[in-house]
């Protein structure tokens, strides 16, 4: 037989009662964390991988289930050195992230493969999704979501006030930050690929600075006028002469499919490196990356130069070995 209309749970009124308490819950036994939603700008159709930025940082509370520390394997060590693998809960009331969050996603974001187009062209979040960050001021730390449950607890009077996200430290891979928050953005500038040049003009020139976007043109363009430059991040800026500074970019990409490596004059003069935010423009005159280490390029352990001269002791490329060069 069916159920009583007189004592149906779905009544909106009690879900909305319901739903504020549980936000009134969690604003006071919750913290505050930083929701980075994933923006995802090109695939590798080869290695089946993604290129993602994170441009968007959106604060918002959140209860942490986890009481006496960070759950998962905790620390390792391995053959690759120390790995920390902690993992934590987080609890987002539904209404709150809709609200801060899916309702305000920036339009310039190319693809979130959690998006919903709107009729007027404006992307909208449907939920969390698995790729996003979310970061802890009071730890310092920063998560990438693994798996988001939307169901918990299920259908309490026929509603679900949250968003339960499994999440684990996140591990840097070559991502672009760029949320206008330091403490986040400056994971790039600490982790990613670096690549170093020696660049001369005027004395009078502007600085770079940390942190700003560069590009050179590559003398092409995408077919509809545009031209494709080579972009990058400053990293580091060093003193050499009146004339002469050592710059170090990371995240070199081209404007349209990710690939990209910067030009020296002696390839071609008239390519300069322009600063996108100060205007500097400098000519690249010595390629350093690989040959030489900068202040921010300091790594003690590498041993990728090491490896590099090793092998060309090893490595055969004569024309006597049929697997060398011609």
């Amino acid at each position: 037989m069916a159920t009583s209309v007189y004592f149906n749970g779905a009544v909106r009124s009690e879900q909305d009662l319901y739903e504020d308490l549980v936000l009134e819950s969690i604003k006071m036994f919750g913290q505050d964390v930083i929701y980075i939603p994933r923006e995802q700008i090109y695939e590798d159709a080869i290695l089946n991988e993604t290129y993602n930025q994170y441009r968007d940082a959106y604060p918002i509370e959140c209860f942490i289930e986890n009481t006496e520390g960070f759950e998962g394997d905790g620390n390792l060590l391995g053959k690759f050195g120390l790995e920390i693998r902690d993992q934590g809960t987080f609890v987002i009331p539904k209404k709150r992230w809709d609200h801060i969050v899916g309702a305000n996603l920036s339009t310039g974001v190319q693809f979130h493969p959690e998006s919903i187009l709107t009729e007027q062209g404006h992307q909208l979040l449907s939920k969390p999704g698995e790729g996003d960050l979310v970061y802890m001021p009071m730890t310092d730390r920063l998560f990438e979501i693994k798996y988001v449950e939307p169901k918990l607890p299920f259908f309490q009077i026929a509603d679900l006030p949250t968003y339960t996200l499994t999440a684990e430290l996140f591990e840097y891979n070559d991502q672009n930050f760029d949320t206008g928050m330091p403490e986040i953005d400056d994971i790039e500038l600490k982790h990613a690929n670096s690549y170093s040049y020696t660049t001369t003009a005027a004395a009078d020139t502007n600085h770079f600075e940390i942190g700003e976007y560069v590009h050179q043109y590559t003398g092409s363009d995408d077919g509809s006028n545009n031209n494709i430059n080579i972009i990058a991040k400053v990293a580091g800026y060093e003193y050499v002469n009146a004339t002469t500074y050592t710059v170090t970019l990371v995240s070199p990409h081209q404007s349209t499919n990710g690939d990209g490596t910067f030009m020296q004059n002696a390839v071609h003069a008239t390519r300069l490196l322009v600063g996108q935010k100060s205007g500097s423009s400098r000519q690249i005159t010595v390629d350093l990356t690989g040959t030489t280490k900068t202040e921010y390029n300091t790594d003690v352990f590498a041993d990728n130069d090491d490896f590099e001269l090793l092998g060309d002791d090893i490595i055969d490329f004569s024309e006597t070995n049929p697997f060398g060069d011609p």
